[in-house]
């Protein structure tokens, strides 16, 4: 879980700082972004972040929340939290700023990880795609 300090920023330079840092990161390239995702987050924010991704690419391809929170790793009752905000449509924006294609991708590698579990044919397709990054 998320802490946040009790000291309270004032609102307007938070929007300020907010929006800044919304600026800086748009405007970098692949290599740089992964570098400040590495660094800025810990690694239990980063696999926050990578859950609660494919969770919500997995909701938009059907999956039910018990079947999220079993593949993705997840509470039931996070899974069921996440899909009512899916289902709110809070996560329209982020999922029309990822292509089909890119959706179809990371579905496809989450799948993987799971296959991958029993199925040499997976553990070989998880395989070529560590070598290609």
């Amino acid at each position: 879980m998320t802490n946040v300090s009790r000291n309270k920023i004032n609102e307007p330079d938070y929007v300020l700082a907010h929006r800044e840092l919304v600026v800086l990161i748009s405007s970098l390239n692949k290599q740089n972004a992964s570098v400040l995702i590495e660094e800025l987050c810990t690694e239990a924010e980063k696999i926050m972040l990578v859950k609660r991704f494919a969770a919500i690419l997995l909701f938009s391809h059907k999956y039910s929340a018990y079947r999220v929170a079993t593949v993705v790793g997840i509470s039931v009752s996070t899974a069921q939290r996440l899909y009512r905000q899916y289902e709110q449509a809070e996560f329209e924006g982020l999922l029309r700023c990822v292509t089909k294609k890119q959706q179809r991708e990371f579905v496809s590698l989450i799948e993987d990880f799971l296959l991958s579990r029993v199925s040499h044919k997976a553990r070989t397709r998880l395989a070529r795609r560590a070598l290609n990054l």
